[in-house]
């Protein structure tokens, strides 16, 4: 199973990237705060080379690859649309061509993912053949990670409140349908209140030494 399960991680860095903070931090720190997410969250999917094949990340600009490739992911350019599906779309079809049976479908600014995130939406796909698994956001609305087993048993559709579309749909499709709270993911730093909410303890590197250097505790007062 290991070798057909793959993570897609769709990441944008560029300057429309965490636009809801533009009135706490500059678009410098903005772009400064997606890179280190993605690279937290990419070293996350490294150290789960146990339980998945390996990652490929979509990214919209050379800085997001250069990241992405140091952290042991493949990368593919990001469509370009500004659509989240689009990018997803692209993520799965070139997963496709590596042979995955089951994708991991994660965004690139969930800095508290860990490996047992990934272990436990696994854990709920089971062994069956059609499945979807989607990791709520902590509002219950968002989809935070979506796995599909196979890659193309339902078609996502992000933006919430995709929590319910994706439910629908993976019971549409015949598939072992099953929604996880409360994990790590669930949290994902879209606005000032999302970086409130982060437990300095829990980041990873690339996210403690922004926070420092770029004194975010002041900014939005973690």
């Amino acid at each position: 199973m290991t070798d057909s399960v793959w993570i897609v991680v769709v990441a944008r860095v560029g300057s429309a990237a965490k636009s809801r903070m533009a009135g706490t931090l500059s678009a410098d720190q903005r772009r400064r705060l997606a890179l280190a997410m993605l690279a937290d969250v990419v070293a996350v999917c490294h150290q789960a080379r146990g339980i998945v094949a390996g990652t490929l990340a979509v990214v919209d600009e050379p800085a997001a690859r250069a990241v992405a490739v140091r952290g042991g992911a493949i990368t593919i350019a990001d469509p370009g649309s500004g659509d989240m599906n689009a990018a997803v779309a692209a993520g799965l079809a070139a997963v496709h061509k590596q042979g995955a049976g089951t994708v991991l479908v994660v965004p690139g600014d969930v800095p508290l993912m860990s490996t047992d995130d990934l272990q436990a939406l696994l854990d709920s796909a089971g062994a069956a053949p059609r499945a979807v698994v989607v990791g709520s956001s902590r509002d219950g609305q968002g989809t935070n990670a979506l796995l599909l087993r196979p890659p193309d048993v339902i078609t996502p559709a992000f933006g919430p409140p995709s929590v319910g579309r994706h439910v629908q749909m993976g019971l549409a499709a015949g598939a072992h349908t099953v929604v996880r709270a409360g994990l790590g993911l669930a949290l994902d730093i879209d606005t000032p209140d999302d970086l409130l909410a982060l437990p300095i303890d829990r980041l990873g590197p690339h996210m403690t030494a922004v926070v420092a250097k770029l004194s975010l505790r002041q900014s939005v007062r973690i």
